[in-house]
């Protein structure tokens, strides 16, 4: 017991950011303070005047309105449209949008095959590196909805404290097996697309998948089916040979597992298993506001129009 105490309290905790790297965002977006403040305030306005859209306050809901201008890039319109698909998934999406619950059976039996985290420090760019890996071969204790559920879950612990420029995925496919590659659903996968990129708006600027057996084709497959042709051209495959990547993705940022110095894989994820925990009720309580499609001005979207190849929820004009 102690020496797992230990273990925690010399690993390297994911923390909010600095003074300076939220100036630097700032800049590089034409921000400062009052600016901010003005925004998400206008955010507010919006969102109260919006009958099919729900009514959240307090510090948190701010704090979310502001990354989510950030990760939109200081566009007011797109931020707007993100938010409202957000809570429109929520509603026409509840298999992966809800029932969000951390200390679950599911989460829980998920988090013991799966990890999907934030390592806790930003590359020299302001850019933050997302480890994700299979942690057993065997692939029984999971599906493919439930490892989706988690990311996103995780994703939206971040949209609470999180600020970076963008994000450098890294997927250690050691332990991946047939198994795991013949629980992928494609449906789940294009909705999780929908869900990551849309209205959690990430903004990817790397996809690495390392120690990748041959069989990966199918999960590079599924990736390039799913994703827009420029997130495809950041997608990055590496075999056992990792000279190549190491060139791309600073130690510090890596696990000490992969060579880096950011501390182990296992010690990362357990501490951020207890950030997730942490926001545990605030999920709970966040699982009723969603989109009241009824009340929609112009009529209900359905599932088809979000997901739907053809009609395309990103044109929509919320204003």
């Amino acid at each position: 017991m102690l020496l797992f105490v230990l273990r925690i309290i010399m690993a390297k905790e994911f923390r909010g950011p600095g003074k300076d790297v939220v100036h630097k965002i700032w800049q590089e977006f034409r921000l400062n303070e009052q600016r901010v403040k003005e925004a998400v305030e206008a955010l507010k306005k919006w969102l109260a005047m919006e009958p099919h859209l729900p009514e959240e306050s307090g510090t948190l809901h701010e704090d979310r309105l502001e990354r989510w201008l950030i990760r939109c890039k200081n566009s007011m319109e797109r931020t707007k449209q993100s938010i409202d698909l957000y809570y429109t998934l929520k509603s026409l999406s509840p298999d992966l949008m809800c029932d969000w619950d951390p200390r679950s059976k599911r989460f829980q039996d998920t988090a013991q095959t799966f990890c999907w985290f934030p390592m806790p420090k930003l590359t020299p760019e302001g850019d933050r590196v997302i480890m994700i890996k299979y942690l057993k071969k065997d692939a029984i204790n999971y599906t493919h909805e439930d490892l989706i559920k988690m990311i996103l879950i995780s994703n939206e612990a971040r949209m609470c404290e999180e600020y970076c420029f963008s994000d450098i995925y890294v997927c250690d496919l050691e332990n991946y097996t047939l198994g795991h590659a013949s629980r992928i659903v494609f449906t789940i996968a294009k909705k999780a697309e929908v869900c990551l990129m849309d209205a959690l708006d990430t903004r990817l600027k790397a996809f690495h998948i390392i120690n990748a057996p041959s069989y990966a084709d199918v999960l590079v497959w599924i990736f390039k089916a799913v994703l827009n042709p420029k997130v495809i051209s950041r997608v990055y495959v590496h075999g056992k040979d990792l000279t190549e990547f190491s060139k791309q993705v600073p130690r510090m940022c890596l696990p000490d597992d992969l060579g880096g110095t950011g501390g182990s894989l296992q010690d990362n994820w357990d501490l951020w298993l207890k950030k997730v925990d942490s926001y545990r009720d605030w999920f709970l309580q966040h699982e009723n506001f969603k989109s009241d499609e009824s009340k929609r001005q112009g009529g209900a979207l359905s599932s088809d129009d979000v997901f739907g190849f053809e009609g395309s929820f990103k044109e929509l004009n919320v204003d």
